[in-house]
């Protein structure tokens, strides 16, 4: 009897052991790819553009692994050119950390990634590479050719006052600056500076953009200014009681931007000629803005007389036939 239960604890113990081997050899021939295959959001993601780290709120990284060497790799909500974009990765383990690397074109925009997954967390830097004809510096044209005005009312007074407009403004302009650049660097980065009459340096928002990752893009053949929809969040929660003083509502506000997942866009139209491009507010953004800033206008203007021009601009503005406003500039 005694020799009957050692002879079945052996056969127990040598089941368990070749067991125990098998499930190792399986674990090192596979060495769990499988595993990458899923979304990575929340905690279980980073996200660095660059150098710059972004907010992960709305964005995921979708991984799908078809080898222990190849993968497909979703940006969901990263890139402002399009709310999803796929990228076909090449993998790579060691020590247990995959390494995965591609890039895509969207549009004008080549999006590569080079990011790692360890312990159910993927770290993804990406970056954008711009190759549209816009990327560049950009500086505001000389004198009265700063503005441009296309503004044709059906109001005979009103548009024999349009040919003044241009220069007026831009003689406005550069009784202020000596210089206005607008930067579009290939990275996508958003910057503007310029140079204060009499001063020896620059000003600009460089540092505010790069920091809150304020980029651009082309859509639809409109340029976008691209904010990061948790920073926009952030502002209009801190500004909402202010608006409201005002007779302005947050929703209001927002439905001058466009949608762009991950991002909110305010839209520009261009019009680009060779070294020369001229950004510009159409009929559309021009009274939506005229009305929101409306009640802010009357409380904040005293003078009766320019009280009352405000109001036949606004009442005008939405039957323009033609209405087109922006800044000209070279390269």
């Amino acid at each position: 009897m005694k020799k009957s239960l050692l002879y079945v604890f052996a056969v127990i113990c040598t089941m368990v052991f070749f067991t125990a081997c098998g499930d190792d050899d399986d674990s090192n021939s596979s060495g769990n790819w499988q595993d990458l295959s899923k979304t990575y959001e929340g905690e279980s993601v980073k996200l660095v553009m660059g150098e710059v780290t972004i907010p992960v709120d709305g964005k995921s990284v979708v991984i799908a692994a078809s080898s222990a060497e190849k993968a497909s790799v979703t940006l969901n909500n990263i890139i402002p050119e399009d709310k999803s974009v796929a990228i076909d990765a090449a993998l790579k383990e060691a020590d247990g950390t995959y390494t995965f690397t591609g890039e895509s074109t969207v549009g004008d925009c080549v999006v590569s990634v080079n990011g790692t997954v360890k312990d159910g967390v993927a770290s993804v830097v990406y970056t954008r590479k711009l190759t549209s004809s816009i990327v560049g510096n950009w500086s505001l044209k000389a004198d009265a050719g700063a503005v441009y005005a296309n503004i044709v009312t059906g109001n005979a007074q009103i548009d024999g006052m349009v040919g003044i407009i241009a220069p007026t403004v831009s003689g406005l302009i550069w009784k202020k600056v000596s210089a206005v650049n607008v930067n579009l660097p290939e990275d996508g980065i958003f910057d503007v500076s310029w140079r204060p009459i009499g001063a020896s340096e620059d000003k600009g928002i460089g540092e505010i953009t790069k920091i809150a990752s304020i980029q651009y893009c082309v859509v639809d053949g409109k340029f976008m200014l691209a904010i990061d929809k948790n920073y926009v969040t952030v502002v209009t929660t801190l500004l909402g009681d202010k608006l409201k003083e005002y007779g302005v509502s947050v929703e209001d506000l927002m439905a001058l931007l466009v949608d762009l997942g991950g991002y909110y866009g305010l839209p520009l139209s261009m019009n680009q000629n060779g070294n020369e491009i001229t950004f510009y507010a159409d009929k559309e953004l021009i009274v939506s803005v005229a009305t929101l800033a409306a009640p802010i206008l009357q409380q904040v203007i005293t003078d009766q007389n320019i009280k009352t021009i405000v109001e036949m601009a606004l009442q005008l503005l939405p039957n323009a036939q033609t209405l087109e406003f922006g800044l000209n500039f070279t390269k």
